[in-house]
């Protein structure tokens, strides 16, 4: 079969060593008319090539003069050419480290787009309005810097909202300021709720906060010279402190700023889960009793066995001589906490500060007193005077013990609690985290 048809020799193809045909295509940018037969050697004699003109890239410069019209911003990027080296020695080490760290390419498929018309494009952020009429990142950077003042207004609204209650609280040991009594079941919800969204808002803060950080760690373009020259390379996109040092200026400004974000981010963490809480309410009696006996010892044994309330809350006995609310009840007509601390710790009782038991209150206190030794000081004190009622303790004594004349707290006056009901609670704000929660938050919008 062979003998029939006939067969030419492929010509065979020589590689020339020519270094003008090693000459980079897209060199051509600086001359309007290329020769393309430099470059390429004919396969065949009879193919004519036609010369490359890339006249159809318009210089930067004219096209923006032609295309103004057409935009409304152009946000441009300044571009450092590489400059290359003269050194012939230089240019072989460069080409031997580029095929150590990569495979080398064909020779038909080497080339650079480094000076590609391509490279040229500047970015631009065509659109409409003052807000759409920016770049991507500023527009991010403007939307963060807003969410970040808006939280920060949020938590001053809060701190001036319980400013008042802060100030006037009764227990001045104490940052917490509770709102309005509520039931258990519905302060618990809101609580979860507002739990979420104080999580959420502070998930919120702390990814503004890292993207800040990775800003200020990053490289600018001045720097990559400057970082790949020291160094070799250098991390981007990574919240990294050890990225500053390949700054080339402004290193102490970036490293105080990445301080100044961190220690602002730290109370985010520690602090937002703890600005609200629950808390039981213990509630005073609103009805005050008053039963007059002639033997408050036959009394003082009938009530002893409802001293202690474990499962009977009808008819409980308040503390003997150191329950300043049944002093104060007995004094004024109703019953008050006191504001010293050291005086609510002396009570032993259910209205002292040793208490176990929160899910209870009492509508009505009862107040038991001798006719003969204590009838003249019943309600014989205005409100006004509380402060001198509850310092007026019996001197001489190593507990506080309160007393008038020959009436004396305990052994001729008791009070007993009636008309028990589940206690309420309340939704309180922790002032403490709310000052320094806030303080961070302005530092973070300000910066």
């Amino acid at each position: 079969m062979s003998g029939g048809w006939s067969y030419d020799r492929l010509p065979s193809i020589h590689e020339s060593t020519n270094e003008a045909r090693d000459q980079d295509i897209t060199d051509a940018n600086h001359e309007e008319d290329f020769d393309t037969r430099r470059l390429l050697r004919p396969l065949d004699s009879n193919i004519a090539l036609r010369p490359l003109s890339i006249s159809d890239y318009e210089p930067l410069a004219q096209r923006e003069t032609r295309d103004t019209t057409d935009r409304h911003s152009i946000k441009s990027f300044e571009t450092y050419d590489s400059a290359a080296s003269s050194s012939s020695f230089t240019k072989g080490l460069k080409n031997l480290g580029a095929r150590i760290r990569r495979k080398p390419l064909p020779r038909y498929l080497r080339g650079s787009i480094r000076r590609h018309a391509a490279a040229e494009i500047e970015p631009a952020r065509v659109g409409r309005g003052v807000w759409k009429d920016q770049l991507l990142s500023d527009r991010s950077f403007r939307s963060m810097a807003a969410l970040m003042t808006l939280l920060a207004f949020g938590m001053i609204v809060v701190i001036a909202c319980y400013a008042e209650h802060f100030i006037k609280r009764a227990n001045q040991n104490t940052s917490s300021v509770g709102g309005e009594t509520e039931s258990c079941k519905k302060v618990t919800r809101t609580n979860t709720a507002l739990l979420l969204l104080i999580n959420v808002c502070a998930t919120m803060v702390l990814g503004m906060s890292n993207t800040y950080q990775q800003l200020v760690t990053s490289l600018k373009i001045s720097d990559l010279r400057y970082a790949l020259s020291r160094y070799g390379d250098s991390r981007v996109g990574t919240n990294s402190p050890f990225s500053i040092k390949h700054k080339a200026k402004n290193r102490k400004r970036s490293w105080a700023a990445w301080a100044l974000l961190i220690f602002t981010s730290m109370p985010v963490h520690f602090l937002a889960n703890s600005l609200i809480g629950p808390s039981y309410t213990q509630e005073l009696p609103t009805s005050v009793e008053y039963d007059p006996v002639t033997n408050i010892s036959d009394t003082s044994s009938y009530l002893s066995t409802t001293y202690y309330y474990n499962d009977n809350l009808e008819g409980v006995r308040v503390s003997d001589s150191s329950s300043f609310p049944c002093w104060s009840a007995f004094r004024t007509g109703m019953p008050h906490f006191p504001k010293g601390i050291d005086v609510l710790e002396d009570d032993q009782g259910v209205l002292g500060a040793n208490q176990e038991r929160f899910d209870t209150t009492w509508k009505t206190i009862k107040v038991h007193y001798m006719t003969k030794n204590c009838t003249g000081y019943r309600e014989d004190t205005p409100d006004t005077k509380l402060d001198e009622l509850e310092n007026a303790v019996i001197p001489g004594r190593y507990y506080k013990s309160y007393g008038a004349g020959s009436c004396y707290l305990g052994t001729s006056v008791v009070c007993t609690l009636h008309d028990p009901e589940i206690a309420k609670c309340r939704l309180n704000v922790r002032m403490s985290a709310a000052f320094i929660l806030m303080s961070c938050l302005v530092i973070k919008a300000t910066y």
